[in-house]
């Protein structure tokens, strides 16, 4: 190994250990040599000894952490961890990495350090992060917006919830906040049920009608009508030949019933590629495929979350 990593490395380690003694503070990070945070370098100090790296971090409010290249006095200064990028975590032996230890601002709370997703800042900040308004990109390192965060959820809708009814093309519509690869999405229900005629008990979901069973109707789609979550190949239609004309309106989502609180969608297989305003719909099912909606009735209002990559 070569001595100038390890006589850097250990004079910045005694370094941070006088500040703790002198200030108090409990100091629990490291540096970790032979490893450098690649892609998020926001600014770089020259001729600059390794220790005076964790002072010009610190100078800097956007700073997460820093690389250090050795034998040549390069501080490289991170806006990211590697908690929030392991991806970007990866072997150089002329560097060390060292994740800022005192008074680092977590990703996503201020609007000079937006998070690219909700998933990311608990990538970041770890699953104690609380829910609540954080800042992130709408586009991809351009606009920056305010959004709601549960957990790696991101609240689509903002203080009005999205309704949908189960007849006449009464769908739900809204608008993606922000572009990116989603996962998956829920819905989490905040008033109102619906019904599929009028002798069967209401629904949050779809319709107790004996032939559906457990059952859902309650179909994501884009702008076009076409089936997002559940995906396509997810809906069934019933067997027997002519009734609702064999289209494919209703499926099975094992762990939710009918008046569950919530929907979680599984995971797509390929992460859905959104753009920002786009528009998303809201389907009961025999509204989407108009048939047998005749007698149906209600309004079930949602909010919509969607798990961005």
């Amino acid at each position: 190994m070569n001595p100038k990593f390890w006589l850097a490395t250990m004079f910045l380690m005694s370094r941070i250990g006088v500040l703790d003694a002198n200030s108090r503070c409990h100091v629990t990070e490291s540096s970790i040599g032979g490893m450098y945070l690649r892609g998020h370098v926001f600014k770089v100090h020259r001729d600059e000894l390794p220790e005076e790296c964790f002072f010009l971090c610190e100078e800097e409010v956007t700073c997460q952490s820093y690389n250090v290249v050795i034998g040549q006095n390069i501080c490289e200064l991170n806006n990211r961890t590697k908690e929030a990028r392991p991806e970007d975590f990866i072997p150089d032996q002329r560097r060390f990495y060292m994740k800022r230890s005192r008074n680092r601002v977590p990703l996503g709370s201020i609007k000079e350090l937006p998070a690219e997703s909700c998933n990311e800042i608990v990538s970041s900040e770890g699953e104690q992060v609380a829910d609540g308004k954080y800042w992130i990109y709408s586009e991809e390192n351009s606009e920056v917006i305010e959004a709601s965060c549960e957990e790696s959820w991101q609240k689509i809708n903002g203080e009005e919830p999205v309704c949908f009814g189960a007849k006449d093309n009464q769908y739900g519509s809204f608008n993606m906040t922000k572009s990116g690869r989603v996962k998956t999405m829920k819905l989490i229900h905040k008033s109102g049920s619906v019904r599929c005629n009028n002798v069967t008990i209401s629904s949050y979901w779809g319709c107790t009608w004996t032939p559906y069973k457990d059952n859902l109707m309650t179909i994501i789609t884009d702008a076009n009508k076409k089936a997002i979550l559940p995906p396509a190949e997810d809906l069934k239609a019933f067997k027997t030949p002519g009734h609702f004309d064999n289209k494919e309106h209703f499926y099975s989502l094992p762990g939710y019933h009918h008046n569950s609180i919530e929907l979680v969608f599984r995971n797509l297989v390929n992460p859905l590629s959104v753009s920002s305003n786009q528009e998303m719909q809201i389907w009961y099912g025999q509204d989407w495929i108009d048939r047998g909606e005749e007698d149906n009735s209600g309004k079930t209002c949602v909010d919509v979350y969607a798990w961005y990559e």
